[in-house]
């Protein structure tokens, strides 16, 4: 929670998404859309608020769900966004209920394929499922040592390796967007500002230091992460 302080959307290139999203769907007060893993519940706003369009948010992380919940009692928007605590795995919803579905930075959290099927399964035919993730541009010849911290235990999927799970969850692939090196950083900066805020706010010295060096190494881990191997996408695909 505390590395997010500074952000509403939690992926780079979020932002990006939703608007490749609108552009795809073109949304209106007789839509659909349901929204995987919705975090603090920036994206579905975003779109019930611009569009008059009724979003289906699911979201299994508690302290997201209250956050998301005050946002869209902040913005009147209770009426057209229905906030679900669920899983992405098991979704609360009929077969092909959604025109549209999305999941934005979590399919491969929530685990790949169950969540591609269950987008696919919930969306009419002829729908757009719109996901983004990270994927790697180029895998590594050999293991990563523990100096590349969490990406030593990732399994590298490249673009065209994410983008077969998507056929074979029913789904016609339409456009791959790979996003530059600016929503990386947009991504980041934030982090970090909450990170130089725990150096100068701290009286003891502790935890705050601890914590401001934890997410600097992260942040660093990462962006060299970048610079070797990974890259940000959004699949557009239609079922």
């Amino acid at each position: 929670m505390r590395i997010y302080a500074r952000q509403e959307y939690l992926t780079p290139g979020a932002a990006r998404t939703v608007g490749i999203i609108t552009e795809r769907v073109r949304p209106d007060e007789g839509t659909w859309l349901l929204e995987m893993a919705s975090g603090k519940g920036e994206a579905a706003a975003h779109l019930a608020g611009e569009f008059a369009c009724r979003v289906l948010a699911v979201e299994p992380f508690d302290p997201f769900v209250h956050i998301a919940a005050a946002k869209f009692w902040h913005f009147n928007l209770r009426d057209l966004v229905t906030l679900v605590r669920a899983n992405g795995r098991q979704l609360p919803v009929r077969d092909e209920s959604m025109d549209a579905a999305f999941c934005i930075g979590a399919p491969s959290i929530v685990g790949l394929e169950p969540a591609l099927r269950e987008l696919s399964r919930v969306t009419k035919p002829g729908g757009w499922v719109i996901v983004s993730d990270i994927v790697w541009r180029t895998k590594p010849e050999k293991p990563l040592g523990p100096e590349w911290g969490s990406l030593a235990k990732a399994t590298p999927t490249t673009a065209s390796e994410y983008g077969a799970a998507i056929e074979a969850s029913g789904l016609a692939v339409e456009e791959v967007v790979t996003h530059p090196r600016e929503d990386w950083e947009d991504y980041w900066r934030p982090m970090l500002e909450v990170a130089e805020e725990a150096k100068t706010a701290s009286s003891t010295g502790g935890a705050d230091i601890f914590f401001a060096d934890e997410v600097e190494s992260d942040v660093e881990i990462e962006r060299r992460g970048v610079q070797e191997y990974l890259d940000y996408v959004t699949f557009v695909a239609r079922k």
